[in-house]
C-alpha cells in the first residue's frame, strides 16, 4: 500500500491546500495501486508530534505500508534532524520516499544521492548542536553555574542567579554538616579505616543521602569529593598535578569556596579516583572541610591500596608479597609436625620447576627481619618529615620575594607613563627580567608545597609503626603492603622492592 501525507498549518492559509497536495501526489503513482491518505490539518512541522503522521509510523512498522509520497519535503518536518531521523526509519522498513516539487526519489539513484548529501548535512547539524551543548555545559560550569546531579549529603540546594540568570547552588545543611567534617576528621586524623568509619555512622543510627546505611564506597565517595573542600592553592596545585582541567585562575582559589569536578570519563573507573583530563571549576557554594584536612584524606586514600586475593593466607602478614627468588612463583607457609611455620616454594613443591631453597626458612626469622627493614624505612621517612619546616620557612620566603617583585613590576608601569623612548624601553626589559624570575620563584613554591603535601600523608602510616607491636595480623598485613610491593626470597638473600610512600 502507497501513503499519501498531506500537512498544512493553521497560520499558513496561503499555502497550497490539503486537496492540492493530495492530487500532486497522486501524480507520481503510475500502476493502479492501493492508496491510504493521511492529513495533519492545522499542525506544524516543527516536530513530528501529529496524530496522523504518527498514525502512519505506526502502519509503516506494521508492514502495511511499502512506500510514502508527499508534496514537498517541509511536508515531512521542517527540522533537518527530524527529517533525518524519519528517513532513517523509512530505510529500516525499506520504504520507498518521493517528495513531488524536489523530485526526491528514493527508488532512483538520483534520488537516493540527494538522500545521501542530505544525511551529511543532518549529521553536520548534530555535530554542531552537540558541540554547542558541550560549550554551553563547560561554560555554565566556568562560571560556577549548578551542573545537575544528586544533592550531596551535607547540602541543601537552593535558587541562585549568575549574570541575571537564574540557577541553583548549594547550601550547607547545619545538620548534616559536622556529620561530613567528622567523617573527614576521622579519616585524616586516626587509624580508622572506611569500614570502621561506616560502622560508627552506622552504629549511631546517622543514614547517608538515600536514607540507607553507610559503606565503604559510599565514604570513600564522599572523602573523594572536592565538592566538600574549601579549595585553595593548595587544592589547585593537587589537581592540576592530577591532569584536571582547571576553569578558574589559581589566584580565584582563596580558600572560600566548593569545587565542581565534570567532563568526560572512562565509565569504568570511578570518577573521584580518575580525575585526569575533567574539569575543576569554583562553585558558588562555601565548602565544609579546610584544604589541608581534606589533602590529608586523599594522600591517605591514594596509599589505601587494595590487598589481592593471593595475599589470604593467615600463616603469615607477609602473604600474598612474597615470592621465590629463584624461580619467582609464590611462597606459601606451612606448618610442619612440630608446630613450626615455615616457608614452602609452589613452584619447586608443585610444579617442580625450581631447584633453589636447600635451607628451610621458619616464618618467624623472616618476618623478624622484614619487620627490621620497615623500621629502618620509617625512620627515613621521619627524618625526611623533619625537613617540613625549613621547608615550610623557605616557601614564605619565596612568597615575600614574589611579592617584592609585584610591588617593583607595578612601580615600573607607573613609571612608564612618564618616560621617553629610552626609559620605556630599558622599563619594558626590567619588567620581563622580573617577570621571569617570579615565574621560577612560583614553579619553586609549586614544588615545595606538593612536597610537604605528600610528606603530610606518611603520618598516619608512621602512627602504625609505633604501634606495631599492637596491630593485630590483618592491620601488620595492610600496613606491610604500603611499604612493600614485593619480597623475593632466595636461602642466603632478601630482596624487597618498595613502593614510593
Amino acid at each position: 500500500m502507497i501513503a499519501i501525507y498531506a500537512r498544512q498549518s493553521v497560520d499558513k492559509k496561503d499555502s497550497i491546500s490539503i486537496e492540492s497536495q493530495i492530487d500532486f501526489c497522486k501524480k507520481e503513482i503510475i500502476e493502479n495501486e492501493e492508496i491510504k491518505v493521511y492529513i495533519d490539518k492545522g499542525f506544524s512541522g516543527k516536530n513530528t508530534e501529529r496524530p496522523q503522521f504518527q498514525s502512519m509510523l505506526d502502519d509503516i512498522k506494521s508492514g502495511i505500508i511499502s512506500r510514502v509520497i508527499v508534496y514537498k519535503l517541509d511536508r515531512v518536518s521542517r527540522n533537518l534532524l527530524d527529517f533525518s531521523n524519519i528517513i532513517e526509519t523509512f530505510k529500516k522498513y525499506n520504504i520507498g520516499f518521493t517528495s513531488c516539487n524536489e523530485k526526491f526519489d528514493t527508488t532512483t539513484a538520483m534520488g537516493n544521492a540527494m538522500l545521501s548529501i542530505t544525511m551529511v548535512f543532518a549529521q553536520l547539524e548534530r555535530e554542531t548542536i552537540q558541540k554547542r551543548i558541550t560549550d554551553s555545559y563547560y561554560s555554565r560550569g566556568s562560571k560556577g553555574f549548578y551542573m545537575g546531579g544528586k544533592i550531596p549529603f551535607g547540602f541543601d540546594k537552593v535558587e541562585a542567579r549568575i549574570d541575571g540568570k537564574k540557577t541553583s547552588m548549594f547550601e550547607v545543611n547545619s545538620e548534616q554538616a559536622p556529620i561530613t567534617e567528622k567523617m573527614y576528621e576521622l579519616y585524616a586524623n586516626t587509624n580508622m579505616s572506611l569500614g570502621e568509619i561506616s560502622r560508627y555512622f552506622n552504629e549511631k543510627n546517622i543514614l547517608s543521602a538515600e536514607g540507607k546505611a553507610w559503606d565503604n564506597g559510599k565514604i570513600s565517595r564522599m572523602l573523594r569529593n572536592p565538592i566538600y573542600v574549601n579549595a585553595d592553592a593548595d587544592i589547585y596545585l593537587y589537581y592540576k598535578n592530577k591532569g584536571c582541567i582547571i576553569s578558574n585562575e589559581i589566584s580565584d582559589f582563596i580558600g572560600t569556596n566548593g569545587l565542581y569536578l565534570y567532563g568526560k570519563r572512562d565509565r569504568n573507573k570511578n570518577k573521584y579516583n580518575n580525575v585526569e583530563n575533567q574539569t575543576i571549576s569554583l562553585a558558588l557554594h562555601k565548602g565544609i572541610v579546610d584544604s589541608n584536612t581534606f589533602l590529608l584524606c586523599q594522600y591517605k586514600l591514594d596509599n589505601n591500596k587494595q590487598i589481592k586475593n593471593s595475599g589470604k593466607g593467615k600463616h603469615t602478614w607477609l602473604s600474598g608479597i612474597i615470592k621465590c627468588g629463584y624461580c619467582g612463583y609464590a611462597v606459601s607457609a606451612v606448618t610442619n609436625y612440630k608446630g613450626q611455620k615455615y616457608f614452602n616454594c609452589r613452584g619447586k613443591t608443585n610444579l617442580n620447576i625450581c631447584s633453589g631453597h636447600s635451607r628451610t626458612l621458619y616464618v618467624e626469622d623472616i618476618e623478624s627481619m622484614i619487620e627490621e627493614e620497615i623500621f629502618s624505612k620509617a625512620d627515613e621517612l621521619r627524618n625526611t618529615k623533619m625537613k617540613v619546616a625549613k621547608e615550610n620557612k623557605e616557601t614564605n620566603e619565596i612568597k615575600l620575594k614574589i611579592l617584592d617583585i609585584d610591588n617593583k613590576i607595578e612601580n615600573l608601569f607607573n613609571a612608564l607613563e612618564e618616560g621617553n623612548s629610552l626609559t620605556i624601553q630599558y622599563i619594558n626589559e626590567r619588567i620581563t627580567k622580573l617577570q621571569n624570575t617570579k615565574n621560577l620563584l612560583m614553579e619553586e613554591s609549586k614544588k615545595i608545597i606538593i612536597v610537604n603535601n605528600a610528606k603530610k600523608s606518611t603520618e598516619e602510616i608512621l602512627k602504625n609503626i609505633d604501634n606495631w607491636n599492637e596491630l593485630d595480623f590483618d592491620a601488620k598485613k595492610q600496613v606491610s603492603r604500603l611499604f612493600i610491593n614485593k619480597i623475593l626470597l632466595k636461602d642466603d638473600e632478601i630482596k624487597i622492592e618498595w613502593n614510593e610512600i
